[in-house]
């Protein structure tokens, strides 16, 4: 224990460095469980849209959303989805399914989707990008 306080008294700024990391680890990993909804992998995804018929928001622009996009996803772009509470309250009663290019963006619409009475509600993990990487099908327009 002494050794400790040896290497910490003569390492403070690296000390504290890893104290930091170590709390950011720890808020992000108490974040991600204690969020209402759940991030899905492809895997999921899939069998979220084809057992519970979910609903398919791409939140990117309308830019992105033509130059490709998952089969059937709607585009709502994150800044009219959370000003229009009448695009919300139709998807009450349905699971849905968010993404945005990298999964990151996608989680403040989840976010708002759960506030706004949402019960079922996932963001997809690596977003288009992750689902490009893994081959999966796009649809351009």
């Amino acid at each position: 224990m002494s050794q400790l306080a040896e290497f910490v008294s003569n390492h403070l700024f690296l000390s504290l460095a890893f104290l930091a990391v170590f709390f950011i680890y720890l808020s992000i990993i108490i974040g991600e469980k204690t969020q209402v909804f759940k991030n899905v992998d492809t895997n999921q995804f899939t069998q979220l849209v084809n057992h519970q018929n979910a609903v398919v928001i791409d939140t990117r622009s309308n830019e992105d959303f033509a130059k490709g996009h998952i089969v059937n996803a709607i585009n709502i772009p994150t800044s009219e989805l959370v000003s229009n509470a009448k695009k919300v309250e139709s998807f009450k009663g349905k699971a849905v399914i968010a993404y945005c290019a990298n999964g990151i963006t996608s989680k403040a619409v989840c976010r708002h989707l759960t506030k706004s009475g949402i019960e079922h509600v996932f963001n997809l993990s690596g977003g288009i990008n992750g689902w490009i990487g893994e081959k999966l099908p796009i649809v351009r327009n």
